[in-house]
C-alpha cells in the first residue's frame, strides 16, 4: 500500500479497460497506431492533452526543489491513454517534436506562474523530457532558448531530461547539443539510470550533471541486498563525478530516510506527492514548505 498522507490532487480518471487494452504500444495494429497518433495531433492544444507536475524534494532539508513535467492525455472516446503507449507512437511518426515543444513552453510558463503565486523567485526548477527526435530536429537549441526567453525563467531553472536510448542513438549530435545547453546553465538529467547497457561509459563522455536512479532499484532496495548495493554504488559514483542524484519512485518513509542517509540529494515519488495539475501544485507548495520525514 502506498503512503499517501502527503499526496495532494487526484490522478486523472482512468478508463481501466482501455488502459489495459492499450498497455503496450507494440500490441496495437498499424491502423490503430496511426489513428491514435492522428487523434493526439488533433487533441494537442485542447484540454484533452495537459501536463502534470511531480515535486522533487531535497532530502537534506525536506524542501521542494523543483518538478518533473509529465504529459497526460484523456482521449475523448477512449479515456486515459498511458504515455507508455502514445509517446512511442509520437516518436515513430515525428509528432513528438511538436509535442515536446508545446510541453516545454507550457511547463516553463507554469513554473513562472507557480513561483509567483507561491512566493518564490527563480528558486525552483522544471525538468522536461526530450527524445532523440527532438535533438535531431533543426533549430532545437534555438527553440529552447526562445522558449526560456519567452517564459522569463532563468536557464538554470530548466532541466533537460533524457534517456540512455537518446544518447546511444546519435552520440555525437547529442553531445554537441547537450554541451550547448549546459553552457547556457541548463541542467542535463539522465533518466532511468542503471537500466541500460552502457551507463558507466557515457557518464564521462556526455555533459550530464544530474543522475536519476530508476524506481526499479528504489522499490527493492530495502528487501534485496543486491538492490541496496546497487543504489549505494550509483550514489557513490554520481557523487564522485560531481553530479546531483535524484531517486525516482519513492513510496514509503523508510525509503526516503534510507536514501537521505545514503547521501542521495533529491527524491520524487508517491510518498511525497503524485503528479498533479498546476493549481494543486500551488496549494501543495503553500502547505508543504518543508516536509518532515
Amino acid at each position: 500500500m502506498l503512503e499517501r498522507s502527503k499526496i495532494v490532487g487526484d490522478p486523472p480518471v482512468i478508463n481501466t479497460a482501455e488502459t489495459l487494452e492499450l498497455s503496450y504500444a507494440e500490441d496495437l495494429g498499424a491502423v490503430e497506431a496511426i489513428k491514435i497518433a492522428n487523434d493526439f495531433e488533433a487533441a494537442l492544444g485542447t484540454e484533452e492533452v495537459f501536463l502534470q507536475y511531480q515535486p522533487m524534494i531535497d532530502l537534506s532539508t525536506g524542501k521542494i526543489k523543483g518538478f518533473e513535467a509529465l504529459m497526460r492525455w484523456i482521449h475523448g472516446e477512449k479515456g486515459f491513454i498511458s504515455p507508455d503507449v502514445f509517446i512511442p507512437l509520437l516518436e515513430d511518426n515525428g509528432m513528438i517534436v511538436k509535442a515536446s515543444s508545446w510541453a516545454l513552453e507550457e511547463a516553463l510558463m507554469a513554473l513562472k506562474r507557480i513561483e509567483g503565486k507561491a512566493g518564490y523567485d527563480k528558486e525552483l526548477f522544471m525538468s522536461v523530457n526530450f527524445s532523440s527526435r527532438d535533438f535531431a530536429a533543426d533549430g532545437f537549441v534555438e527553440g529552447v532558448y526562445d522558449t526560456i526567453s519567452k517564459s522569463e525563467v532563468d536557464a538554470e531553472q530548466v532541466h533537460l531530461e533524457i534517456t540512455e536510448r537518446l544518447l546511444m542513438g546519435q552520440p555525437e549530435n547529442a553531445k554537441e547539443t547537450l554541451s550547448e545547453c549546459q553552457k547556457s546553465g541548463m541542467g542535463i538529467s539522465i533518466d532511468d539510470f542503471g537500466t541500460g547497457y552502457s551507463s558507466l561509459s557515457y557518464l564521462h563522455y556526455f555533459p550530464i550533471n544530474i543522475l536519476k536512479i530508476d524506481r526499479s532499484f528504489v522499490m527493492e532496495m530495502l528487501s534485496k541486498d543486491s538492490s541496496m548495493e546497487l543504489v549505494k554504488s550509483m550514489i557513490g559514483l554520481g557523487k564522485n563525478l560531481k553530479m546531483k542524484i535524484i531517486a525516482e519512485g519513492v513510496e514509503t518513509i523508510e525509503e526516503a530516510q534510507k536514501l537521505r542517509d545514503l547521501g542521495c540529494d533529491m527524491a520524487q515519488g508517491y510518498y511525497f506527492a503524485r503528479p498533479m495539475k498546476e493549481e494543486d501544485v500551488i496549494e501543495f507548495i503553500k502547505e508543504n514548505r518543508q516536509i518532515d520525514f
